[in-house]
């Protein structure tokens, strides 16, 4: 049935029901994609917390990597790449030590704690000690360890 007009009045038309119908799909075409954009940039952002990328430092995947200790002394810990891992080398008790900046637990980069001689993570909170054994968990595995020499004025690692 359709709609009539009082006489003497001159109504527009009314619109398709076909026109209002494609309306309706493009905006919630529109709405559903812009959605779905938002849920793509949160799933990447959420990757990134949970699968980190390794750190990117100044030297590539060398097997053994050396710096000036004045780097050491200035930095306090310095992060190297020793075949492509990130390893960051400090000084504790007065010695050298390199370890493995990759936390077993997830993958996470972990950070020096020069106070608390102690290695953290920051996305679930393992602890490790100043050698890379764990002192609190969740991490099944200590950190990995290099060797790490003082050469004259340069530091060593491999």
């Amino acid at each position: 049935m359709e709609p009539v007009a009082p006489e003497g009045v001159n109504a527009p038309e009314l619109p398709d029901g076909a026109r209002r119908k494609f309306v309706h799909r493009m905006l919630n075409m529109t709405l559903g994609l812009w959605a779905m954009s938002g849920v793509a940039g949160g799933a990447y952002v959420a990757g990134q917390y949970v699968w980190p990328r390794k750190e990117a430092g100044t030297t590539g995947g060398e097997r053994e990597v050396s710096f000036p200790v004045a780097d050491l002394d200035a930095k306090g810990m310095v992060k190297v790449l020793v075949e492509g891992d990130p390893v960051g080398v400090f000084r504790d008790d007065d010695e050298v030590r390199a370890v493995g900046l990759v936390c077993p637990h997830l993958g996470c980069l972990v950070n020096w704690n020069k106070d608390g001689r102690e290695m953290v993570c920051p996305c679930h909170g393992s602890r490790f000690d100043s050698h890379g054994a764990v002192l609190q968990g969740p991490s099944p595995a200590p950190l990995k360890r290099y060797e790490a020499r003082v050469a004259g004025d340069t530091v060593v690692v491999t």
